[in-house]
């Protein structure tokens, strides 16, 4: 790790990040899943040769644009877990015919589009909300899945099953309310599978939160896993309890600007424009939007107590200085950030 920062830094721990990824590969392995990671959270070409190094050939992305740079750094299947843009059709077509590309649809009006404008063979995924209730169609609106089926059938898309997201274990209050959440969505799913599998024999049932297949031992019906966080986690993994501290693989590097020892407060250069406003609620009852750990030899080092990010601005971030380390802070000091949420604030600062 280089030292000398001088400005808001995203940090990661390479032998940490490697390690979270080989455990969650032979996780996936010992269940006899397909491990199609999410790329959205480091949204590295580097980082992505270390998925390949275990073996990883199938990934998963947010965005035609960020397909197409993965596509460019010679990943050739790839996912794209965000329904249908209609209005990318023509840069989606021209990719499906360099790689195997997968699509996303939860209304038949995506999948008429994608039937009539790409040529080139192409799968896709019926997006299934099955509590989130971001998007996805229901599991039991079998109207809106016979018409997407129907708009695909003797064209150039392929039927690939059913997808989900469930983000709800982003708010969970404890580990067995994740694995609740996690084992009423693979029973929702396995149902839909058993429900169309006659027609389809080959539809895979995909699932991709970070806090199930991080803690979850039961992957009953499911074919394919896709979490992304795991590979850095953050604040917000080690509070559900999706991980250990000491398996947390990112952090952002700030400057210590001013400290206030009267209010028990310190001014770091980090703001929401590197941190994002992404918060969490400590156990106080506060909202908190990172932990401030010591940075050193280049190495963020475990919690000291509870000096926690209060408040954000555009630059300025506020924490409270309650350890005793963080008391003896001075102007120009270095700490790190362990951020609410690592997917955002390596979007924020990537390069």
């Amino acid at each position: 790790m280089k030292s000398g920062f001088h400005i808001p830094s995203f940090l990661i721990d390479e032998i940490i990040c490697r390690s979270n990824i080989h455990r969650m590969a032979q996780k996936a392995l010992a269940h006899g899943l397909i491990f199609r990671p999410h790329f959205k959270t480091h949204q590295s070409v580097e980082v992505g040769e270390w998925f390949k190094d275990e073996g990883i050939r199938a990934i998963t992305v947010s965005s035609l644009t960020m397909a197409a740079i993965f596509a460019d750094a010679g990943w050739n299947d790839i996912t794209i877990a965000f329904p249908m843009n209609i209005r990318e059709t023509d840069g989606i077509n021209h990719l499906a015919g360099k790689i195997r590309l997968n699509l996303l649809f939860d209304m038949p009006q995506q999948a008429l589009v994608a039937s009539k404008k790409i040529a080139h063979p192409a799968g896709y995924f019926i997006k299934a909300d099955v509590g989130y209730h971001r998007s996805g169609v229901e599991p039991n609106d079998h109207e809106t899945i016979q018409l997407i089926l129907k708009a695909t059938q003797g064209t150039s898309l392929t039927f690939k099953g059913f997808l989900t997201h469930s983000g709800n274990t982003y708010h969970a209050n404890s580990r067995d309310e994740i694995l609740g959440i996690h084992n009423d969505a693979i029973g929702l799913l396995h149902e839909l599978k058993l429900q169309y599998q006659s027609l389809y024999p080959e539809i895979l049932i995909s699932i991709g939160d970070t806090p199930s297949c991080s803690i979850a031992k039961n992957f009953t019906g499911i074919d394919e896993i896709r979490p992304g966080n795991f590979a850095y986690f953050d604040l917000m993994q080690y509070h559900l309890g999706s991980c250990g501290f000491d398996e947390i693989a990112a952090a952002v590097i700030c400057p210590v600007i001013s400290v206030y020892p009267r209010r028990n407060q310190a001014l770091i250069y980090g703001g929401a424009v590197h941190l994002s406003k992404e918060s969490i609620i400590s156990k106080n009852g506060d909202k908190i939007f990172g932990l401030v750990v010591p940075f050193i030899s280049d190495k963020w080092e475990n919690p000291q107590g509870d000096d926690y990010l209060v408040s954000l601005s555009q630059e300025h971030g506020i924490f409270t200085t309650e350890s005793q380390w963080s008391k003896s802070l001075n102007t120009g000091d270095i700490v790190a950030v362990i951020p609410v949420h690592s997917c955002l604030a390596a979007d924020l600062l990537k390069k």
